[in-house]
C-alpha cells in the first residue's frame, strides 16, 4: 500500500507540465496587457506634449510678428478736461493684423477696465492692419493724473506691447 500511494504521488508530481504551461501563459497575458498600458499611457502623453508644442510655437511665431508702438510726443499727452480723457495714438508696427476689441491699456502700472477705453482707428475699420494708427481715448483713476511721470502700456491679445513713458 505504500509503495502504491509512493507511485501515486510520485505521478501527481511528475505531471505539473499542464500546471507550468498555464502558469506560464498566465504571466505571459499578464505582461502584454501590462506592456501595452504604458504604451497607450505614454503615446497619450506624447500626443499631449505635441499638442501643447504646437500651439506655443505658433504663439511665440504670432508674438515674433507683433510689434505695437506708441507714437505720442512724451512731454505733451493730450487730455480733454471736459470728458477726463487722455488719447494715446499706438501704430501696429508688426507684420500681423490685430483686433482693436482686445487691446489692453495699462497706465502707471493699472490695468484700464474695457469700459474707459475708446479704441477707434482713424479710417474706422474694424481690423487693426500693420502700418495702421489706432486712437485710444483713456479714462484714468484718478483724472487727471498727478503731475510728474507716469508709463502706459498698450499689449495686443497675444502679450506683445508696446510702452512709452510721458510727463504730465
Amino acid at each position: 500500500m505504500k509503495d502504491m500511494l509512493r507511485k501515486e504521488r510520485n505521478a501527481l508530481v511528475k505531471d505539473t507540465g499542464a500546471e507550468t504551461a498555464v502558469t506560464h501563459m498566465i504571466f505571459f497575458i499578464a505582461a502584454m496587457v501590462l506592456a501595452i498600458s504604458v504604451v497607450v499611457l505614454i503615446s497619450g502623453n506624447v500626443q499631449s506634449m505635441i499638442a501643447s508644442s504646437s500651439a506655443s510655437s505658433k504663439l511665440v511665431s504670432q508674438q515674433m510678428r507683433t510689434d505695437i508702438t506708441i507714437v505720442n510726443d512724451p512731454e505733451i499727452i493730450p487730455y480733454d478736461g471736459v470728458s477726463g480723457k487722455y488719447t494715446f495714438y499706438a501704430k501696429n508696427t508688426g507684420k500681423t493684423e490685430l483686433a482693436p476689441e482686445y487691446v489692453t491699456v495699462l497706465v502707471d502700472g493699472i490695468l484700464i477696465e474695457p469700459v474707459d477705453v475708446n479704441a477707434a482707428l482713424t479710417d474706422g475699420d474694424i481690423v487693426w492692419r500693420p502700418g495702421e494708427i489706432l486712437t485710444l481715448n483713456v479714462t484714468t483713476n484718478p483724472s487727471p493724473l498727478e503731475i510728474g511721470d507716469h508709463r502706459v502700456l498698450v499689449a495686443a491679445d497675444n502679450g506683445k506691447s508696446g510702452a512709452m513713458s510721458f510727463k504730465t
